[in-house]
């Protein structure tokens, strides 16, 4: 998440959608350490392909959620 913008967000995202993975095995994992670290542009990136099922997000972090 440190290194990551918007933009490498939307090209995995679109690479998830052109291969169609999801139809035969399910969606493709996309996984971000350090996911606290994305702001609400990045997040909001993420937002639509989650919740039409294009990825599965896993997150890891290091800070304890219920503090930020």
């Amino acid at each position: 998440a440190i290194e990551s913008g918007v933009k490498e967000v939307r090209e995995v995202i679109q690479k998830a959608k052109n291969k169609n993975l999801f139809e035969q095995e399910g969606a493709p994992v996309l996984f971000i350490d350090e996911i606290h670290r994305f702001n609400k542009g990045q997040q909001d990136a993420l937002l639509a392909a989650i919740e039409k099922g294009w990825i599965t997000l896993i997150g890891a972090t290091t800070e304890n959620p219920s503090f930020e």
